[in-house]
């Protein structure tokens, strides 16, 4: 039986890779960085999915309140989310 040592991963790298990516809109890479190709997929196509509703709701005005509110929030959610997954593994 052969056992393959995996090196921890990082949370302080998983957090700048979902805060860096993170300014110019694009989640997930920290997720996928840590393990979570699901979740991070899940954050990256949410995230964009969430940013077309707020682009349509920008016509009524209310989605120039919500859009920055949506990504001020996936900026502290998700490096805190791919962190804590790096220290779970």
């Amino acid at each position: 039986m052969h056992h393959y040592h995996h090196p921890e991963k990082s949370g302080g790298v998983a957090a700048l890779l979902e805060v860096i990516p993170g300014l110019f809109q694009v989640f997930g890479i920290g997720h996928m960085y840590a393990g979570n190709v699901g979740t991070g997929l899940i954050f990256m196509f949410g995230y964009w999915a969430l940013t077309f509703v707020n682009i349509l709701l920008c016509f009524v005005f209310i989605g120039f309140i919500t859009w920055p509110l949506c990504w001020v929030a996936a900026m502290i959610i998700s490096p805190l989310t791919a962190a804590n997954a790096c220290k779970s593994r």
